[in-house]
């Protein structure tokens, strides 16, 4: 408890005792109906005096009590209002979903595009074996020492096995009815089977 609080507590306290002394002794005097001033106060004091009890001013127990005071906001002073709480986050409108999923699209078809492109572009930088435009008229020749025929349309050219044709083409194997074709300089390409007239 505050010395403040204390003193108005005692100051309290004082003013109604005065007032109980005021009532016990003065107003008797004034309210009698006669005798002299002198008697009638003796008189009263002597027989109020033995009927008042002084009650003890527990001061710990105020002090106690003040402890569990909480005292509210003061109404002189500014009171300033709390801010708003943050909005709660919300998760992504139909019409923002769409939009991604557009845009994820846009993205794979480019993406597929690009490597089509360089698919494309590497095949064209890769060199491709010449096409085969001599015909196979058939074989002769023992079974060990067989002899391929082959036209341009103009000349006859005969091949054994290895023997290069027009300086791109290999005689690789001569079948009766086919051969086999492997390219000058592509050593991985497959062979390609001639048949009779192709």
């Amino acid at each position: 408890m505050s010395d403040e609080r204390k003193r108005l507590v005692m100051i309290v306290l004082l003013v109604v005792l005065a007032a109980v002394v005021v009532w016990q002794y003065v107003v008797p005097i004034f309210s009698g109906d006669g005798g002299s001033l002198g008697g009638r106060v003796g008189g009263s004091v002597s027989s109020a005096a033995a009927d008042v009890e002084v009650a003890t001013l527990d001061l710990e127990a105020l002090e106690a009590d003040a402890l569990d005071y909480e005292p509210g906001r003061n109404p002189f002073e500014y009171y300033e209002k709390p801010p708003p709480p943050p909005p709660e986050p919300q998760g992504p409108t139909a019409e923002e979903l769409a939009a991604r999923a557009e845009a994820e699209r846009l993205r794979r078809e480019a993406a597929e595009r690009a490597r089509a492109e360089a698919l494309a572009a590497q095949a064209e930088a890769e060199p491709e074996p010449p096409s085969f435009q001599l015909t196979f008229l058939g074989s002769f020749g023992p079974e060990g020492r067989k002899i391929a025929v082959f036209t341009d349309g103009e000349e006859i050219y005969n091949a054994l096995v290895g023997d290069v044709l027009d300086e791109k083409f290999v005689v690789s194997d001569i079948g009766f009815e086919s051969v086999s074709i492997t390219y000058v300089g592509f050593p991985e390409e497959p062979a390609t089977r001639v048949g009779i007239g192709g």
